[in-house]
């Protein structure tokens, strides 16, 4: 029996036809879904719901079942599978193998497709308190969704298709993607990207089924709070792997595939901020809706850049019959957003009151929307414009000067609004609140001063960090007020110091930005062994260097003594994959600074090229990401249940 399972010919039967027919069940069960879920929906059928909601579980079982015949089919190195050939080789280690699951196109779709479907039917269980109508017209819209990509997947571009001879070894993974970012980063960015489906599906419900009160914008605030948290630690992990892998001692270059990513992430942190005004306030309901629509149509928008390959940009896939089926998708997302907010236009109106106070609450989240807006404006122009140019002959480049004079001034004033909006009352401020601003300013000012006294002259940085700091005092204000009035009730509002923990989680991320954007120093220099360079006040010595067998690649090492450490940045070449090279570079960090170390080259008589940054405050980005995804997991998870458990005992109170 052993023996006969390592047959190619019932692997090819077993997980070639098993992947297959799988994702074809999974589309007809996925169509069925949608279209009874929508006859449902429309005719008020308690019935229906629930088995066009079934069929939508039973096409994500199926989507599973050919998840799982591929993730088989890659630990198995069964090549007769030309997803397999092309995207591993025999010495991939196990856990690149399994990550080869996402690392081509096919196989992230697929990817897509599990998560949407999981997520999906997460949000469909937890939807019962919205009623039939509404519950009913979002299985229709996720079943809908997914329906596309599983044709996609079945007809256009199927992981499972068939090689006529099967190779006895494969082509390997990209060497980029031979590190253990490899294991973090596309995973969570893929899960980011399918879960802005979920909130885009239960507003365009809501529209459909008429609800215009907040019990939708809670259950959809639930799932957005879920893509946005997924999409902030996809983007700060994609960020730390160009960091350690890339070499060129940035971690974040404007790139189309970097700005589509973040641009979901600004409509939703809009969304997530205007959604409080609808709750509390009742206000900005069209608003939101349009919001949630905005970013899942961003979503839609950087597939199709990322899969059709017509902008150029390092994460793009090739371009492919993928592509115009994604532009189509686009157009009638659009078209379909665009027709029911018209025709649903008075549902979301506000109430007739009077216009918000400037100077409260309320006015600093219009204000952070409007800035968040205009943000995703810059960035979506520029990443545009090379394409809209290159149609005309005229081959614009956007580079990181336009993104930083267009969108700075904006992100500075963001900045800003994070130190000022949480003092503000909804309602108009008075001298009270407004005394309350005292301790930020304080320390703008005191951190503005510092910063003089050090030397530093640069304006951004001069704006930018004491900002930072105001932002953080804000938090800190908060939270000694609370401990104040009562210690118990900074954890019965989870929610609100959850919020201003990711508050002061996000100002640590803009000071490590700020600092090693506008504070980096870079410096080449050509070193025999025995040599030494000093790089702004770091002295590195060059002690020589050797090469070294790693399996499937050799490795040129170059040894740097910097203090008590041994730096080893090396060039490395894969010549099982053509004498593709890739760079590794040494990083040592501390607090103050990153030392960044990139081989540069290497001469016949041992001398070296060496490109060194210096880049400050960087290790601050990491941690303020990590204080930023706290806050949000401790603001958040367990809410629901915590106030599922208020209610029941509200119930059982007498009259």
């Amino acid at each position: 029996m052993p023996v006969a399972l390592r047959d190619p010919a019932l692997h090819l039967l077993i997980l070639g036809y098993l992947g297959a027919g799988a994702l074809l069940a999974a589309l007809v069960l996925a169509g069925f879904s949608a279209l009874l879920s929508f006859w449902a929906g429309w005719r008020e059928s308690d019935l229906f719901v629930q088995v066009g909601r079934r069929a939508f579980y039973a096409a994500t079982a199926m989507t599973v079942l050919a998840a799982i015949a591929l993730e088989t089919a890659l630990l198995t190195h069964d090549f007769s599978l030309a997803y397999v050939a092309e995207h591993t080789d025999i010495s991939t280690p196990v856990a690149l193998l399994a990550a080869g699951f996402y690392s081509g196109q096919e196989g992230s779709l697929l990817y897509w497709t599990l998560i949407l479907g999981l997520l999906g039917s997460a949000s469909l269980v937890a939807s019962g308190a919205l009623g039939g109508r509404v519950a009913a017209y979002a299985a229709g819209i996720l079943a809908a969704i997914i329906t596309f990509f599983l044709f996609v997947l079945a007809v256009v571009a199927s992981p499972f298709e068939l090689l006529s001879v099967t190779p006895p070894d494969g082509l390997g993974l990209n060497p980029v993607l031979r590190d253990g970012g490899m294991l973090i980063h596309p995973p969570v960015v893929l899960a980011g990207f399918a879960a802005f489906a979920v909130p885009f599906a239960f507003a365009s419900a809501a529209l459909l089924a008429g609800r215009s009160d907040a019990a939708w914008i809670r259950h959809t605030r639930r799932f957005a709070l879920v893509a946005w948290g997924l999409q902030s630690a996809g983007l700060l992990l994609g960020m730390w792997w160009a960091y350690h892998v890339l070499g060129w001692g940035g971690y974040w270059g404007w790139d189309p595939v970097e700005n589509v990513a973040l641009m979901p992430w600004l409509a939703t942190t809009a969304y997530l901020h205007s959604s409080q005004v609808q709750e509390r306030r009742g206000r900005l309901r069209g608003w939101n809706l349009g919001l949630v629509m905005l970013a899942f149509l961003l979503v839609v928008f950087g597939t199709f850049i990322v899969r059709s390959g017509v902008v150029p940009s390092v994460h793009t896939f090739a371009i492919s019959a993928i592509g115009p089926w994604f532009l189509g998708f686009l157009g009638a997302c659009i078209a379909f957003s665009a027709v029911l907010l018209a025709t649903r236009a008075a549902l979301g109106g506000a109430p007739a009151t009077r216009p918000a106070e400037p100077v409260s609450r309320e006015g600093a989240f219009v204000l952070q929307n409007m800035l968040l807006i205009g943000v995703i404006a810059v960035v979506f122009w520029g990443t545009l414009l090379p394409l809209v140019s290159g149609m005309f002959g005229l081959e614009r480049v956007v580079g990181a000067p336009y993104y930083e004079r267009a969108a700075g001034p904006l992100l500075a004033a963001l900045l800003a609004l994070l130190a000022v909006g949480p003092l503000l009352p909804w309602r108009q401020a008075g001298r009270p609140s407004l005394r309350a601003l005292r301790w930020p300013a304080l320390t703008a000012i005191a951190v503005l001063l510092a910063l003089a006294v050090a030397g530093v002259r640069s304006a951004p940085l001069l704006l930018a960090l004491p900002l930072a700091a105001a932002a953080a005092a804000t938090v800190f204000t908060e939270y000694g007020r609370a401990l104040r009035r009562s210690p118990a009730s900074v954890i019965a509002r989870r929610r609100r110091f959850g919020a201003y923990m990711a508050h002061l989680g996000l100002a640590v991320v803009a000071a490590g930005i700020a600092a090693s954007q506008l504070g980096q120093q870079e410096r080449d220099v050509a070193l025999a062994p025995g040599e030494q360079a000093m790089v702004a006040g770091y002295t590195l010595i060059y002690t020589g260097s050797e090469q070294r067998d790693a399996g499937d690649h050799t490795e040129l090492v170059a040894s740097i003594r910097f203090g008590d450490q041994t730096l080893e940045p090396s060039r490395a070449v894969y010549a099982g994959l053509g004498g593709q090279a890739l760079t590794h570079v040494a990083i040592t960090t501390t607090p103050v600074a990153d030392v960044y170390v990139v081989l540069a080259g290497m001469d016949e008589d041992g001398r070296a090229a060496f490109r060194v940054f210096v880049n400050p405050l960087v290790t601050w980005i990491w941690a303020g990401g990590a204080v930023l995804i706290l806050g949000v997991l401790l603001g958040n998870v367990g809410a629901m249940d915590a106030e599922l458990a208020r209610r029941r005992a509200a119930a059982t109170l007498p009259a």
